[in-house]
């Protein structure tokens, strides 16, 4: 998909039949929420996903989820945004929603708030082409910086932005570390907790 030659989808065509889409930022927002989100089963997800997405369902809820899929990956092939799995998150809409908002503002003089439509794709787009002298984009070089190779000043500094904007951890990995320190501070075995 080249925004510069094509136009940005607001329906998908699956078996045959045209299916009207949400298309906006706001909504590929929730679902990157709901994809985040270690509380929600993966059946709700699902259920969740296609009703954000489809004011009417598709039959074929295999092919309505690669629409999805294909839609937040605003249209790329999939190999070229597959990885590991194992990337470091470098932003959250959620927790980065105030440097977000307040980069478009700066960028583009785009109010978040109070537009009313914005295309996902054309979101993503406006998104990577932010100024570097963003705070957004500062936080995600501190975040996404290997500091192994760092010396010296420049390695504290990284570090301590790193842990100045650090991310949230999931709630589940929070209640474990929580976990791990009680156990230490009244003299327990670590052990336990690890092997639950």
């Amino acid at each position: 998909m080249n925004l510069l030659l094509d136009l940005a989808p607001r329906s998908v065509v699956i078996g045959g039949h045209s299916y009207e889409f949400d298309a906006d930022f706001r909504n590929c927002i929730r679902f990157e929420s709901l994809m985040f989100d270690p509380e929600i089963d993966d059946d709700s997800r699902g259920v969740f996903a296609l009703n954000l997405f489809y004011p009417v369902i598709p039959k074929d809820i295999p092919a309505a989820f690669q629409e999805i899929i294909r839609f937040y990956a605003a249209g790329q092939n999939e190999e070229k945004h597959s990885g590991s799995g194992s990337q470091k998150r470098i932003y959250s809409f959620e927790c980065d929603a105030d440097y977000i908002f307040a980069a478009f503002m700066a960028d583009y003089g785009i109010d978040l708030n109070e537009i009313k439509f914005l295309h996902w794709w054309k979101f993503r787009a406006l998104f990577t082409g932010l100024k570097p002298d963003n705070l957004i984009c500062k936080i995600m070089e501190y975040r996404s910086a290997d500091t192994k190779s760092m010396k010296g000043e420049q390695k504290k500094f990284y570090e301590k932005m790193q842990r100045q904007y650090a991310l949230p951890l999931p709630k589940a990995e929070q209640d474990k570390l929580n976990e791990i320190s009680n156990v230490l501070m009244n003299g327990g075995n670590v052990s336990e907790v690890l092997n639950n």
